[in-house]
């Protein structure tokens, strides 16, 4: 039995280094292609940034952002997603304008079926939007 365990240990030994590279070589190759991310960061696996969040609350948590990474964009994780944040008129211009264009609205899961639109949860995303286009008209209107 003894004179069995280094040929069972050999394997083991060259197969660790192997899938070393093969993990470092796919972990290059899949982030060349995110180029047009904004910057910032997303924190923790599955915890992303929800406690600075928390701890920091939301006006402090969104200026820091924005001191530190773009004052126009940065991606963070918060509620199990990634996302962009846009500040300032021109990102609420730029979201607005290109909605179900460039870009497609959501809410997320942990939110959306407790607190926000119950009711259209398992609607078309057309009607969601045209409900809320018409708030936002409402909203965004110039003052005379």
């Amino acid at each position: 039995m003894d004179a069995f365990l280094p040929y069972a240990v050999l394997p083991l030994l060259l197969l660790l280094p192997l899938s070393t590279l093969y993990l470092i070589s796919f972990m290059r190759k899949k982030g060349s292609g995110n180029k047009n991310l904004p910057p910032g960061t997303r924190g923790w696996p599955v915890l992303g940034e929800n406690m600075e969040l928390a701890l920091l609350g939301q006006q402090k948590f969104v200026k820091e952002r924005m001191e530190k990474y773009s004052p126009d964009v940065f991606q963070t994780s918060l509620l199990g997603e990634r996302m962009a944040v846009f500040c300032g008129a021109q990102g609420n211009k730029f979201l607005f304008t290109n909605e179900n264009k460039l870009l497609t609205s959501w809410w997320p899961k942990t939110i959306k079926k407790p607190f926000l639109f119950p009711e259209f949860v398992d609607s078309n995303l057309k009607q969601v939007s045209a409900l809320k286009r018409s708030f936002h008209n409402d909203i965004l209107k110039p003052k005379p």
